[in-house]
């Protein structure tokens, strides 16, 4: 289980404060979330598949982690599941306490779908979706972006835009797009052959994108922006340069015991932090993953800048989404006012 927590404090606290002092703390699989430096924002509990945490104990230390989240009063506390757990988990009274359920799906058919994630994946996590909606959770959809969505289907309906439209009829709150695009990072290594190609991804982002903003769909949607021409960057590097390991915002906390910020370096040993004996010591090792960002500069994103030369165009953060509903996004960072 990862925990992926949006604490909104100064950077110089992450990368000083934290590099000076040890924070000790008696609840390990919370790891440093209980420091009063930091304004508990929003949690998110995510895998892996978080809801096998405890499965043969009823549970217990999942709903533990939720409950001890809440009595450390953070705003949001959400969790990302694949959908495939038992119906029973609904109904437990500590999963109520969630603020959403994220469900993944990649596709509004089993045929789509389950070409990604197993026969069998789509129809028990749709069904779970809706169960959760009837027992009044707050649910969301978060989807890979895949060349089986970037096609038409036999009426030239866009797949992507068939599958928020799915999104919609299911009665989910919200759809949340990932990108699974090969820019030199260990995430390619385990991703398959999925990613569509860059030429065709950006006609199909401005189409999605300019549905959004003349309000055809019904329903929030988040969609990464992914790349963008270097001239477009210069005119606004304030806003394209979106960076959450330059900007302290958020961290992500492994079971293994590392912290790190950014999630394409999840499965390296890279890191800013690392929790062990019941405290946590900055990195002050070459796999410390900040040692290559340019901290005071707005850039490109680092990390998919490193081996590989897009020509004209430049990648962006894998979470930058323009307009995006996000509680960090909108209402702490107030990311759209540096839009220009």
């Amino acid at each position: 289980m990862i925990l992926d927590v949006n604490t909104v404090f100064i950077s110089q606290i992450l990368h000083s404060t934290l590099k000076k002092k040890k924070y000790h703390s008696k609840r390990p699989w919370l790891l440093f979330l209980i420091s009063k430096r930091w304004v508990h924002l929003k949690l998110t509990i995510m895998g892996g598949e978080p809801t096998l945490y405890g499965l043969t104990q009823g549970y217990k230390p999942l709903l533990k982690v939720i409950d001890e989240a809440k009595s450390l009063e953070y705003e949001y506390v959400r969790l990302d599941t694949n959908g495939q757990f038992e119906p029973e988990l609904l109904m437990k009274e500590g999963f109520r306490k969630l603020d959403e359920i994220t469900f993944s799906l990649d596709g509004p058919t089993p045929e789509i779908n389950d070409l990604i994630r197993g026969k069998g994946v789509f129809n028990k996590c749709v069904s779970n979706i809706k169960r959760a909606i009837k027992l009044d959770y707050n649910v969301d959809i978060t989807c890979c972006i895949h060349r089986g969505l970037v096609k038409r289907d036999k009426d030239e309906n866009l797949l992507l835009d068939s599958m928020i439209h799915f999104a919609e009829a299911l009665g989910v709150n919200r759809i949340n797009f990932h990108d699974l695009f090969k820019t030199g990072i260990p995430r390619d290594t385990w991703t398959g052959d999925l990613d569509p190609s860059l030429e065709k991804w950006i006609k199909v982002y401005e189409k999605i994108q300019s549905n959004i903003e003349k309000g055809k769909y019904k329903i929030p949607v988040r969609i990464p922006q992914c790349f963008i021409t270097k001239k477009e960057f210069e005119e606004n590097p304030e806003y394209y340069g979106y960076c959450p390991a330059k900007m302290g915002e958020r961290v992500l906390v492994h079971p293994n015991g590392i912290i790190r910020i950014c999630s394409l370096m999840i499965g390296t040993p890279y890191g800013v932090a690392r929790f062990y004996e019941g405290k946590i010591v900055w990195d002050e090792t070459p796999t410390n993953e900040l040692r290559d960002h340019e901290l005071n500069e707005h850039t490109p994103c680092t990390n998919q800048s490193k081996s590989i030369d897009f020509g004209k165009l430049v990648p962006l953060c894998v979470s930058f989404k323009p307009k995006q509903k996000e509680i960090v996004w909108r209402e702490k960072l107030k990311w759209e006012s540096k839009r220009r």
